[in-house]
């Protein structure tokens, strides 16, 4: 009964240690490819020159035109002729199945990949004229998963010192956090929906021009995506708001709906319009999002 309860035992640590190998395995390929990053990925001067006209960015109109986007040479397009506008201040709600090619349109307009072919242009100013920083730090965008940092709530939404209290308060009250914060205690965390309207307090206060909303609701619940809705709603009317949603149903209020498909345009006209038809593949998605 003893040697069987060992070799039980011993089978036990085996498996450990052989899903400890594996693991080890996978976390080395990710090494290596931070490694290759670092030895081959240029990194832009942070004096360039490149610096918009002096009224550039005051109507905060994007167009795409004919872009085409791959991630790396010898793969399929992530974003392939993809041509569309937005109007002055317009929200605009981009949906589609996952791997339509979404998340790249941002990764485009930030330039965190060059294009392939085609052009982007802001307010009629090619981007690819415009040096990295002039160009986002004229933007803000709210990510899927948001990204706080250690220390207090001021050096979460305003690291460089720019704001004064009282923005900042104002700020907070707008994005319904001042009661949370203040009630806040040092050993406490936000909630995810907290976070991500914590990124909102930074949007705020940076007075964007151009919103980008990457998923941000995905990982809430569906009261706290309300809210968050509402704070882009009540915050941003003039501003440009393009919005990826994880939910079809909370991109219905939007100006006009972008629908993606394998990195192409299918459909982009207001929410109204693409309902009307029900062959539309827009009416499909929300349909399919009511049911699940």
């Amino acid at each position: 009964g003893l040697a069987i309860s060992y070799a039980l035992s011993i089978t036990g640590s085996l498996g450990g240690l052989v899903n400890a190998f594996a693991e080890t395995e996978r976390e080395m390929v990710s090494v290596e490819r931070l490694d290759q990053y670092l030895r081959e990925v240029t990194t832009e001067d942070i004096r360039e020159k490149l610096t918009p006209p002096p009224f550039w960015l005051s109507q905060g109109v994007v167009t795409f035109n004919n872009v085409t986007l791959k991630y790396r040479e010898h793969i399929s397009p992530s974003l392939h002729s993809v041509t569309f506008s937005t109007r002055p201040a317009e929200r605009v709600g981009v949906v589609g199945r996952t791997g339509a090619g979404k998340s790249s349109l941002l990764a485009a307009l930030f330039r965190l990949v060059e294009l392939h072919d085609g052009e982007i242009s802001i307010d009629s100013v090619n981007i690819a004229h415009i040096g990295l920083m002039q160009l986002r730090s004229r933007m803000a965008v709210i990510p899927q998963e948001a990204t706080l940092f250690k220390g207090t709530v001021r050096e979460n939404v305003d690291p460089l010192g720019q704001y004064t209290d009282g923005s900042i308060w104002t700020a907070l009250h707008r994005c319904h956090l001042a009661g949370v914060v203040r009630d806040l205690d040092a050993s406490q965390n936000l909630s995810a929906g907290q976070a991500q309207l914590l990124c909102l307090v930074r949007a705020v206060l940076h007075n964007a021009k151009i919103l980008c909303v990457d998923e941000a609701t995905a990982n809430v619940d569906e009261e706290t995506d309300k809210l968050i809705q509402q704070t882009l709603r009540s915050n941003f009317r003039q501003s440009t708001v393009i919005i990826i949603a994880h939910r079809v149903r909370t991109i219905l209020d939007c100006d006009r709906v972008l629908v993606m498909s394998s990195g192409t345009v299918l459909e982009f006209d207001s929410p109204d319009k693409l309902l009307q038809d029900r062959n539309s593949h827009f009416y499909q998605l929300l349909h399919q999002d009511y049911d699940s």
